[in-house]
């Protein structure tokens, strides 16, 4: 029989033995890391030496990318990532310093490349230290190139993925939505519209529902939120106006005082809107009739009212690029509308289109009076 002591002193032991293996375990995976960021280090000079010094020609290949894919076995994506970065690197000698050394893996130094500069590159070296790649792509998220470490994020410049796995008949039925989507508004959609035009559904009158989600603002940042599938997303100024434009309020959340839910716009001046502008985008030349929003001309904020003759009908597509900035409406519907469009950082517009008079014929009174089906004369024979 082993005595209790002896007992104690073997667990002991080999607890001790069991320590000091998980330790030179990590050792040796913590060198191997440092050899691996490393490599890729000195990988990254290399491709821009060898993009350079066009060595995809040599070896029969069209393209440094393509080279990347078949030599070097990256996916696509990776090998335009992998140039970009190289090439990036070489503006930012510290940030390479750091990724030769081992302190920073690629992950980082990719995310940190999209965003640096040379005149603020320290800041991001400092700002990323210690950080895991997922916690700098939160930090990168939202910032433009050049901006520093604390530049408040541009909600539009944060951008989400959706993945889809689905067999080839969901496959086949995708593509077929996406061609019918497109062929509705005439050019194809950006993936942010075929998201809208997916998820928004008409309501019972043909009319598009006026809230699908919820927007909150806080009462000290101003900051407003999309509320939708169990998560918050900020929103820019422009998107807030536009979802904002036609919505139900739920009132203050933080009060205890229960209210119903409010129109924005009340609903028998919204159907009235969407019968007169015959359930179409009022832009000329518009053909969408669907994923229809109402906004008012003079903005509410503006001072703006829910009369009709400050409201019109228009697809999500145009409703986003006026709150933009890159289209304004002035005027009084229906038909003294001003249509004002202008690129992208211009001031002068391009375009100035004018809305058409809306004609309502009137019904004669053989149409108001129709003889009953059955008892019309035969055009083939005379009167009696």
């Amino acid at each position: 029989m082993i005595s209790s002591a002896v007992a104690i002193k073997c667990e002991e032991t080999t607890k001790a033995i069991q320590v000091e293996y998980c330790r030179v375990l990590h050792e040796r995976l913590t060198a191997r890391a440092k050899q691996r960021i490393a490599l890729e280090a000195d990988e990254a000079r290399d491709l821009v030496y060898a993009e350079e010094a066009g060595l995809w020609r040599h070896f029969g290949y069209v393209s440094m990318l393509e080279y990347l894919e078949r030599a070097l076995h990256y996916g696509p994506h990776a090998a335009k990532e992998r140039l970009r970065v190289a090439n990036e690197l070489f503006e930012l000698p510290k940030l390479a310093e750091k990724f030769r050394a081992g302190d920073l893996p690629f992950s980082v130094v990719r995310e940190v490349t999209r965003v640096a500069v040379p005149e603020n590159e320290d800041e991001w070296v400092a700002s990323v230290d210690g950080k895991t790649a997922r916690e700098v792509e939160r930090m990168v998220s939202g910032l433009a190139k050049g901006a520093s470490p604390d530049t408040r994020p541009d909600p539009k410049l944060v951008r989400h993925r959706i993945v889809l796995d689905v067999d080839g008949e969901r496959y086949a039925k995708w593509r077929a939505m996406r061609i019918v989507r497109d062929d509705e508004r005439g050019e194809r959609l950006s993936d942010d519209e075929l998201v809208d035009a997916i998820v928004r559904e008409p309501s019972g009158d043909g009319t598009s529902r006026p809230c699908v989600h919820a927007v909150t603002t806080c009462r000290v940042c101003k900051q407003s939120r999309l509320v939708a599938g169990g998560m918050e997303v900020p929103l820019s100024q422009a998107a807030c106006e536009r979802l904002l434009c036609d919505s139900e309020s739920a009132g203050d959340l933080e009060s205890e005082e229960v209210e119903a839910l409010k129109a924005t716009i009340p609903h028998p001046t919204r159907r009235r809107v969407f019968i007169r502008d015959r359930f179409a985008c009022v832009v000329p030349g518009c053909r969408s009739g669907r994923n229809l929003d109402l906004h008012h001309v003079v903005f509410r904020s503006r001072g703006g009212t829910h009369a009709m003759s400050n409201l019109v009908v228009l697809c999500s597509g145009h409703h986003t690029t006026l709150h933009d900035g890159q289209l304004a409406i002035t005027g009084v519907a229906p038909d003294r509308l001003v249509f004002v469009f202008r690129r992208a950082g211009d001031d002068e517009p391009h375009l100035v289109l004018t809305s058409e008079p809306v004609w309502f014929e009137p019904i004669d009174e053989d149409e108001r009076n129709p003889v009953p089906r059955g008892t019309e004369p035969d055009p083939g024979q005379g009167g009696p």
